[in-house]
């Protein structure tokens, strides 16, 4: 692969796309800008504020397109999304995290170890209103 291909429109202008070297990146429709990894997996954080169910779906129908990217699976993908969305500290996303870690838990296609340690961290944490560490505690038993 020798340039940016855009796949997922993500709003504002923003596209989820291959960078030259196959990684997944971020850019615009005419040029990719940075990798995910390299952004911390933060212009991932906007599809949160979407149906689990439907951005999975939408990542699935055009996984070939990443298929060198480094990243196994869009599960995979999403994972990175929550996990490094919870740790970013940003409140707003946090609290978004929660809901999409507790929906996560009901799929087989997550890794178990991985959301049980996200759920219970977010059970504990003091960041987050009572009902979703309730929330994410009824997720983790």
């Amino acid at each position: 692969m020798s340039e940016w291909t855009p796949v997922v429109y993500r709003g504002n202008g923003a596209w989820i796309g291959t960078m030259p070297d196959g990684r997944i990146g971020v850019g615009v429709e005419s040029e990719g800008r940075a990798t995910l990894e390299g952004s911390g997996f933060v212009p991932m954080w906007p599809f949160m504020e979407r149906d689990l169910s439907a951005c999975l779906d939408e990542f699935s129908r055009v996984w070939d397109n990443f298929a060198d990217s480094g990243v196994a699976t869009p599960e995979k993908l999403i994972e990175l999304t929550v996990g490094s969305a919870w740790k970013s500290g940003r409140s707003y996303w946090m609290q978004v995290s929660v809901s999409w870690a507790v929906d996560m838990a009901g799929r087989p296609n997550f890794d178990r170890r991985f959301i049980d340690g996200l759920l219970l961290e977010m059970a504990a944490s003091d960041a987050l209103p009572p009902e979703l560490r309730e929330q994410a505690q009824r997720a983790s038993s």
